[in-house]
C-alpha cells in the first residue's frame, strides 16, 4: 500500500525524521526540494532566531498548505523566552497558528507551554533545546507537563543519547548538524549581560565567537567548531529517535539544501554501502557556508580535542581582502565569487565584520559578473564598511537565493498568503487577560537569603539576620554545620541547593545525598533544572523545593507551571528588566516568589573547560574582565564587576514574595560584601554595582 500523501517518508518507513531549518522562504523551499520530511520554522515574534528572516502569519499559511500538500511537517518555532505583557499576543499569535494545522509547536517557556496545551490541543508540544533537558527525569517532568516530544541537550555524548532514547517516556529529537554554542542549551546569560540581548530569546550577539585575551594571548577560546554527526548515523538509525534536526534558521538555501540532501544519502545506506555515501555526504556538506566541521559532543571523552577552531565567521574562506581606499579592494580568490553573494570580512585582528553584498567586480580592468578561484579581482565596497586588512567569507549565495525564490513552492505559498484572511482573534483567557493583583509594596523589611560556598563565615553573617542560608549539597559541609551550630546556638534555615548540570553518577550522589540530609533533619532543596523536580520528588520524602533562576522564569504562567511541578517558590530569571517585573508583580503568582540581588552569576556554563585556557582573567575586546570556575560538573565564567540589582529594592513586589538572594560565593570578602549589601537595603539606597537589564531593558 502506497503511504500517506499526508505524512512524511519517515512515517511509513518508521525511520527519523530529517527535520530542515526554514528562516526563510527560499531555505524552506530548498528543504522541500532537498528531500526534507519536516521542516521548522518561526513567527517574526517569540522565536529564539530574531535575526532569520523568519515569516509573518499569512505566510505561515502557504506555508503549511504547500509543505503538507508535499507531505512535510511544519513544526512552528514558538520557543523564546515570554515576558508576562508578550502572553497576549504571543497566545493570539499561537491560536491563529493552531487554525491552520501545524504539526507541532516548539516551545521553551512553559508559561506559553501550559496555554498551548490547554487552548491548543491537537497541536502537539515540543519542548527545545533550550529546556535544557540532558536526563530521564527531565524528560519525564516534560510528560508531565505535556509536552510530546523532546529536543534533546546538544551537548550530550552518544551514549547518553542512547541511555535517554531507550527509556524516555516521549518522543526525542536530536541535532545532527549545525552550529554549536561554548554554554549549555539554556544556560547562556553572557550575551545580555554585555548588552541586554537575551540567548533565550533570540537576540544572542555570539560572545563566545569573539577573541578573548588570556595570558597574553589573544584567541577565540570559545568558538566552536561547526558539528556534523554523519560519521554516528549507523548508530543513531538503531535509537527509537523521532527526528535528526539540522541547526540553521540563520543559514542560506543552499546550506539547506546540501545538509538535507547529505543527511538524506546517509539515512538511505545500507550498512554495506554506507562508506561511499559518507564520502559523498562530506563533499556535499564542504560546499556549504559553515566552520570546520567536528564531531561534537557525541564523540563523549574526546570531544575536548576536536571542538575548537579558531573561525568565529560561518562561513566559506572566500579569499584575502586588502583595501585599496574608501570604496574598492582587492581580493586574491581560493572559491568562485557571482555578483550580489553575501560575504564578510575577519580583520586580522580577528574581528568580525559587517555583513555586504558583492555588487561590482572588475577583473584585468573589465566589469565581470563573476570570477574563478585563483583569479584576483578589485571590487566595490561602501565607505561604511570602514574595510581593513583581513579574510574574506562566502556566508551566502546569490544564485541559490534567486533560485530558489523563483521556485513553484513559493510561489504557491505567495499565493496562499495572499488569499488569505487571518481569522478573528480569539478571547483571551483568563490566566493572561487583565492583570489581578496590586502586588505588595516595597517596604523596608527585605528577606535576605545568603548563598555561601561554605560554612566558615556563617557566624559573621547571623547579625545581618538573613532569612535563609543556601548552601551547595554536601554531608560533608552538612557535618561542618552542625559543629557550628554546638558551638553557635542557631543557625538560619538551610537550603541546599543542586548544581545546574547533572550527569549519570552525579545524579546517584545526588539521592545519596539528599537522603542523608533529610535524615540528618534538613527539608529544603534549591533546583536548578526541572529534571532535578522530578528527581527528588522520585524518593518520595517530604521535602520543600524551590528552584533558581537558571530555571528561566520570565512570567507568572511560567512559574505556576514549576509550581505545579512540585516547586515551592521560584526564583524568576535575573534578566528580567524593571517594566518585566512590573508586569509580573501585576499578575497573580502561585508559590512564593525570589529575585536574585546581589552576586556574580555563570554567564557562560559549559559541560568542561577550554583546553587552553590559563589561569588567570579573561578579558574582553571592550576591556572586560571575566574569571572562571566551577560549579558541580560544569565549568562558568563570571564576570569582575558584581551584579546588584538595587532596582529590585524600592520596587513593588508580586504577592508571595519571598526574599532577595545575595550571592556571596566565590566572593573574596563575602562578609564585606554582605554588610554593603544590608546597608543598601536597610537604608533603600542605591550603591556600587551593575543592574544587569534591570534599567537598559530586555531584548
Amino acid at each position: 500500500m502506497a503511504p500517506d500523501p499526508h505524512l512524511p517518508l519517515s512515517d511509513s518507513l518508521k525511520k527519523p525524521e530529517i527535520l530542515a531549518p526554514a528562516g526563510s522562504p527560499a531555505s524552506w523551499a530548498a528543504a522541500l526540494e532537498a528531500g526534507a520530511d519536516a521542516v521548522y520554522a518561526g513567527l517574526d515574534r517569540f522565536s529564539a532566531r530574531t535575526g532569520a528572516e523568519n515569516f509573518n502569519i499569512t505566510q505561515i499559511k502557504g506555508l503549511i498548505e504547500e509543505s503538507h500538500r508535499l507531505g512535510v511537517k511544519v513544526y512552528l518555532a514558538f520557543n523564546a523566552a515570554i515576558k508576562d505583557d508578550e502572553l497576549a499576543p504571543a497566545f493570539k499569535a499561537m491560536i491563529a497558528a493552531a487554525e491552520m494545522e501545524p504539526d507541532g509547536f516548539i516551545v521553551q517557556d512553559l508559561g506559553l507551554a501550559s496555554l498551548a496545551l490547554k487552548h491548543c490541543p491537537n497541536v502537539p508540544l515540543h519542548a527545545s533545546t533550550l529546556t535544557a533537558v540532558h536526563t530521564l527525569e527531565g524528560l519525564n517532568a516534560l510528560k508531565n507537563l505535556g509536552f510530546n516530544r523532546a529536543v534533546l541537550a546538544r551537548e550530550l555524548s552518544l551514549k547518553e543519547i542512547g541511555e535517554l532514547t531507550k527509556k524516555s517516556p516521549l518522543e526525542t529529537e536530536v541535532f545532527i548538524h549545525g552550529a554549536l554554542c561554548f554554554s549549555f542549551s539554556g544556560l547562556c546569560l553572557m550575551s545580555s549581560f554585555l548588552g541586554g540581548r537575551s540567548s533565550l530569546r533570540g537576540a544572542c550577539t555570539q560572545p563566545c565567537r569573539r577573541l578573548w585575551r588570556n595570558a597574553g594571548r589573544l584567541k577565540t577560546f570559545f568558538s566552536f567548531s561547526d558539528f556534523s554527526a554523519a560519521s554516528f548515523i549507523p548508530e543513531l538509525k538503531k535509537m527509537p529517535l523521532a527526528a535528526f534536526k539540522i541547526e540553521g534558521r540563520m543559514k542560506g538555501p543552499d546550506y539547506v539544501s546540501n545538509t538535507v540532501k547529505a543527511y538524506r544519502l546517509l539515512l538511505s545506506a545500507s550498512d554495506e554501502k554506507f562508506e561511499p555515501a559518507l564520502e559523498e555526504a562530506y563533499r556535499l556538506l564542504n560546499q556549504s557556508p559553515a566552520r570546520r566541521l567536528g564531531p561534537g559532543f557525541m564523540a563523549g571523552d574526546s570531544f575536548c580535542k576536536s571542538l575548537w577552531d579558531g573561525q568565529a565567521v560561518s562561513g566559506q574562506r572566500a579569499g584575502f581582502l586588502t583595501p585599496l581606499g574608501p570604496d574598492k579592494a582587492q581580493v586574491a580568490l581560493q572559491i568562485p565569487l557571482r555578483l550580489y553573494d553575501r560575504l564578510r570580512l575577519v580583520a586580522e585582528e580577528g574581528l568580525e565584520g559587517q555583513a555586504f553584498k558583492l555588487k561590482r567586480i572588475w577583473l584585468d580592468d573589465r566589469e565581470v559578473e563573476g570570477a574563478e578561484a585563483g583569479q584576483t579581482i578589485i571590487i566595490a565596497t561602501s565607505r561604511e564598511l570602514n574595510l581593513s586588512q583581513g579574510v574574506v567569507y562566502k556566508i551566502g549565495s546569490a544564485a541559490s537565493e534567486r533560485q530558489y525564490l523563483r521556485s513553484e513552492s513559493v510561489a504557491r505559498l505567495n499565493d496562499l498568503a495572499k488569499s488569505f484572511n487571518p481569522p478573528e482573534p480569539s478571547p483571551l483567557p483568563a490566566s493572561i487577560a487583565r492583570h489581578f493583583e496590586r502586588g505588595a509594596p516595597a517596604g523596608k523589611v527585605q528577606p535576605l537569603w545568603f548563598w555561601l560556598d561554605n560554612v566558615e563565615i556563617i557566624s559573621e553573617l547571623i547579625s545581618f539576620n538573613p532569612k535563609k542560608i543556601i548552601l551547595p549539597i554536601s554531608v560533608e559541609i552538612a557535618k561542618e554545620l552542625n559543629r557550628q551550630k554546638k558551638r553557635l546556638g542557631f543557625v538560619p534555615p538551610v537550603v541546599w541547593s543542586l548544581p545546574p548540570l547533572t550527569f549519570g553518577s552525579t545524579q546517584d550522589k545526588l539521592i545519596k545525598e539528599v537522603s542523608q540530609l533529610f535524615e540528618a533533619g534538613y527539608r529544603d532543596f534549591m533546583l536548578s533544572n526541572i529534571g532535578q523536580i522530578t528527581l527528588l520528588k522520585r524518593l518520595k520524602l517530604d521535602l520543600k523545593l524551590w528552584g533558581d533562576h537558571h530555571l528561566g522564569a520570565f512570567n507568572h504562567l511560567h512559574g505556576q507551571s514549576l509550581v505545579a511541578l512540585g516547586l515551592s517558590g521560584v526564583t524568576y530569571s535575573l534578566e528580567i528588566d524593571q517594566q518585566t517585573l512590573s508586569n509580573l508583580v501585576q499578575s497573580r503568582s502561585s508559590g512564593a516568589v525570589l529575585f536574585y540581588l546581589y552576586g556574580r552569576p555563570a554567564l557562560f556554563t559549559a559541560r568542561f573547560r577550554p583546553p587552553s585556557l590559563k589561569r588567570g582573567p579573561i578579558v574582553s575586546g571592550h576591556g572586560e574582565k571575566f574569571w572562571s570556575a566551577s560549579e558541580g560538573d560544569s565549568f562558568i565564567l563570571q564576570s569582575e564587576h558584581r551584579v546588584f540589582i538595587v532596582g529590585l529594592l524600592k520596587a513593588p513586589k508580586p504577592n508571595g514574595f519571598s526574599g532577595l538572594i545575595v550571592d556571596l560565593r566565590r566572593e573574596p570578602n563575602p562578609v564585606e560584601a554582605a554588610r554593603r549589601v544590608k546597608k543598601a537595603v536597610s537604608q533603600n539606597k542605591s550603591a556600587p554595582g551593575l543592574s544587569f537589564n534591570f534599567k537598559r531593558g530586555l531584548k
